[in-house]
């Protein structure tokens, strides 16, 4: 329908009334239809054009509350209104609305274009390399100055480390040397004048003397007292002989052997056991001698050889309820191998009877293989103690009297409570009159091993054979103080028929024994025999008659023999350790102390103002003599010439490595920073329907640009400003740090003592002061003004051609490869520029041209 502009006019009334007129059920009266207005005249014809009458809108409802309701209006129809000038199109009226858009669409265009170019050119030109690298130099040599200006201070500080020789890089004097020297010199003079002697030596010969007093644990302490110090002496002796000369003298050898014998008499004090070794020709009655201490016939004493392996007698070991009796270890495969095939051929012995007894040999051997590498034998019940122990003595004989096993056998261990001492053992090995060469070697090496000897000689025999000279003379010249620990035992004197016989047979072997080196109180003549039998046999009363008549201590010969064996043990053994150690340091410690305390001032090893201070005060006052050169030479000046070189590599050789680096740092850090401010959009249609103003009839863009631009620089900004940051703790790390890993790399210890003035802080605030000097008015003159406020974005423009003319040659030397419009407007302006009086300016159009 049309209405007139009346009718408009009462629409708009009636919207006002909140719709009481169209929804109210109780309205009493029907709004009358507007009037025509009087200036224009319709002609009547006009209504006969419409079909139906014209619906007035501000009827009321036909619903009505009136009892008296006025009768309804007849139905009028109305022409169209009549075209006038101030009537507008629908077009017309969009039109500010749709310029608006326009100018809101091209502003958020332009916005993001701007950010992207501002980013580029902030990314690209906004660090000056140079200014960077100046502000770097001027750091380190900050840094450089401060060192220098300590160098009094550090020396003071590390005096006391120099003293204490705690620099751990310098190379000291070698005062070690004299100290070593020096302390050696003192321990010799201490030992000459006390330990080594006389009066030393003559309070331990007192000791000794009376020794009977002590213990053994006495003794032995005394002992290991006595050998350390000699231990020390030759300690010192050995160095003392080293800082003498160059290459190896005489007195290696005498030092040596000296030190040799200590170590094997300190070993043997040591010891918690005691090995006696009975030694002697076969048949000279060693197994019934050791038969005789037992008590009982353990070992087999027949008339023919007898012990053809290796016996061992060791004190008693319980295994749980079963008692260990004895053990045999067997040879392995490569001994066996070796002494099978050195089987000797006997006197009577060709060579196809040889190679018979080495196939019985391996055979015999062979027929063992299941009981290697050892064979134990227990007594399992004690009720039957004697039935078991008589069957193990028969395996025990078989192995230690046939000659097959002599080679097969190593050694066979019987373990008893019969022994008559504590913590010994007795070893009987084969007779050294053997034709098998293993048992003349094997009782050669129990003699150099064991504590003490027994060498029995058949007294029916009185002059000593050969082998048994060859034997003594050998054990004399090769072990150490032997003949101390060595027993004679004279056997077999029972079986002479008369007392002059026996008289002289005694007498004889008495005095050869004596000869050959037995002290006379360690000779006993015994009749073991007598041991073992019955009282009440014949035998038994035949020697014992002879033993009472034949005089010569035959009758308690046996038993005095064994008394003085274990008194020698128990008592005797330590003594006879401590006075060989004492021997020791008498006869070879005493002049060689002599003459390397002679030596040392004859070549003139210690300074000779030594003997007007202490050690300790001479090398101080050496060292203290010599710190301020060494400081200099070997501490500051290495320090600060290797970090003055540095510098120079930093800022001189290496300039264009320095400058590509940081442009490139600051480029992807403040890249990688941006990219969610290059992403965010700039609705700003939206951002000014959502304003409110005085009147929105007429849109304007130009505050909401401006707004947004002025948010985004800010935003920008602090990206600039965490970038900065970034490229400021990088340049920290790297030369500041870097410095003092220059210097401690030179001289360790300085690192707890430099300390710059030059702080993070005031690193990141120079270096912010150098980007933002040249970013901010990158951002001020690409991004914060609109080209609609092209006046002021022009001025923003040449404040950043005064401020940074280089990057902006930069920036429109970039116009080659992008389309810039803040490029195209910074030529303008340089040209505008080049138009006024002003001295710059043709520096700067310079830049440009």
């Amino acid at each position: 329908m049309f209405r007139n502009k009346h009718q408009r006019g009462g629409e708009a009334a009636a919207s006002n009334q909140s719709g009481v007129n169209s929804s109210s059920s109780t309205s009493t009266a029907t709004r009358p239809p507007p009037p025509v207005p009087s200036q224009t005249r319709i002609p009547e014809d006009l209504f006969a054009t419409f079909d139906s009458p014209i619906e007035d809108p501000f009827s009321s409802s036909p619903a009505t509350t009136s009892t008296n309701p006025s009768p309804p209006n007849p139905p009028r129809s109305y022409p169209a209104p009549a075209s006038s000038d101030s009537t507008l199109s629908s077009f017309a009226l969009q039109a500010p609305y749709e310029r608006a858009t326009d100018s809101a669409n091209t502003a958020g265009d332009q916005i993001v274009d701007d950010k992207k170019e501002a980013v580029f050119i902030i990314g690209n030109y906004a660090v000056e390399p140079l200014e960077m690298l100046h502000l770097v130099d001027r750091w380190i040599q900050q840094l450089l100055s401060e060192f220098h200006q300590q160098r009094d201070i550090f020396k003071h500080r590390l005096s006391d480390k120099w003293q204490n020789e705690e620099l751990s890089n310098i190379q000291y004097d070698n005062n070690d040397r004299i100290r070593k020297i020096y302390l050696a010199f003192k321990q010799l003079q201490t030992a000459r004048d006390t330990i080594l002697s006389r009066e030393a030596f003559d309070d331990l010969n007192n000791f000794l003397r009376n020794a009977e007093e002590l213990s053994m644990e006495e003794m032995k302490e005394k002992f290991n007292s006595l050998a350390n110090e000699y231990g020390k002496i030759l300690r010192c002796l050995d160095f003392i002989d080293r800082e003498v000369r160059a290459g190896p003298t005489r007195s290696d050898n005498y030092l040596s052997e000296i030190d040799r014998n200590l170590s094997k008499l300190k070993k043997l004090n040591s010891k918690m056991s005691s090995t006696i070794c009975i030694i002697g020709l076969e048949k000279a009655g060693k197994s019934t001698f050791i038969n005789a201490l037992l008590g009982y016939e353990l070992l087999p004493a027949a008339s023919e050889r007898c012990t053809q392996v290796r016996t061992v007698l060791k004190p008693l070991v319980e295994d749980g309820e079963k008692r260990l009796y004895a053990k045999v270890q067997f040879y392995d495969e490569q001994e066996f191998r070796t002494f099978h095939e050195q089987m000797p051929k006997k006197t009577d012995e060709n060579e196809e009877q040889l190679q018979a007894r080495k196939r019985q040999v391996a055979e015999a051997r062979e027929s063992l293989r299941e009981k290697f590498p050892e064979e134990q034998f227990f007594i399992q019940n004690s009720a039957s103690y004697e039935r078991e122990r008589m069957a193990i003595h028969q395996e025990l004989h078989r192995y230690i009297t046939g000659e097959l096993y002599v080679n097969i056998i190593k050694e066979i261990a019987i373990y008893t409570d019969r022994l008559p001492g504590k913590n010994y053992e007795l070893l009987d090995v084969p007779g050294f009159d053997s034709p098998i060469k293993e048992h003349r070697d094997a009782g050669l090496e129990a003699i150099k091993n064991a504590d003490a000897f027994l060498f029995l000689t058949n007294g029916q025999q009185p002059s000593l054979t050969q082998p048994q000279i060859q034997l003594l003379n050998e054990i004399r010249q090769n072990h150490f103080e032997a003949m101390e620990r060595a027993f004679g035992i004279i056997t077999k004197l029972d079986l002479c028929q008369t007392s002059d016989t026996f008289k002289e047979h005694y007498q004889n072997s008495h005095r050869e024994l004596i000869e050959k080196g037995f002290k006379p109180e360690h000779i006993f003549c015994t009749c073991s025999r007598l041991q073992l039998l019955d009282p009440n046999c014949e035998e038994y009363g035949v020697i014992e008659y002879k033993m009472k008549n034949f005089g010569e201590g035959l009758d308690d010969g046996f038993k005095r023999s064994k008394d003085a064996l274990n008194r020698f043990i128990e008592f005797e053994l330590p003594k006879t350790h401590l006075k060989q150690l004492i021997d020791l340091g008498r006869m070879h410690l005493t002049r060689p102390v002599a003459e390397r305390l002679e030596k040392i001032k004859e070549k003139q090893l210690l300074p000779v103002n030594l003997a007007d201070m202490s050690i300790d005060d001479y090398i101080k006052q050496q060292k203290t003599e010599s710190w301020d050169g060494v400081y200099e030479k070997s501490i500051f000046n290495p320090a600060f010439a290797q970090a003055n070189s540095w510098h120079t590599k930093v800022v001189t050789k290496e300039r264009s490595k320095f400058a590509k680096t940081v442009k490139q740092k600051f480029h992807d850090s403040f890249i990688d920073r941006t990219q969610s401010f290059l992403q965010t959009t700039h609705p700003i249609e939206d951002i000014m329907c959502e304003q409110f103003e005085y009147s929105k009839l007429q849109l304007n863009v130009h505050p909401t640009d401006n707004a947004e631009r002025g948010k985004l620089s800010v935003e920008l900004e602090k990206i600039v400003d965490d970038t900065a940051n970034y490229l400021a703790d990088y340049f920290y790390r790297e030369y500041i740090c870097g410095f003092e890993v220059i210097i401690n790399n030179v001289c360790p210890f300085l690192k707890d003592l430099f300390r710059t003035q030059l702080t993070l802080d005031k690193c990141l605030n120079e270096t912010h002061a150098l980007i933002l000097r040249v970013a901010r008015p990158m951002i001020m003159a690409a991004l914060r003004y609109s080209h609609l406020d092209l006046p002021v974005k022009r001025n923003a423009i040449q404040d950043l051609i005064y401020i940074s003319p280089t990057a902006a040659a930069n920036i429109v030397r970039h116009k080659k490869d992008s389309k810039s419009s803040l490029a195209v407007e910074i030529e303008r302006q340089v040209k505008d520029l080049n138009s006024r009086p002003d001295l710059s300016t043709p520096v700067i159009q310079k830049l440009f041209d």
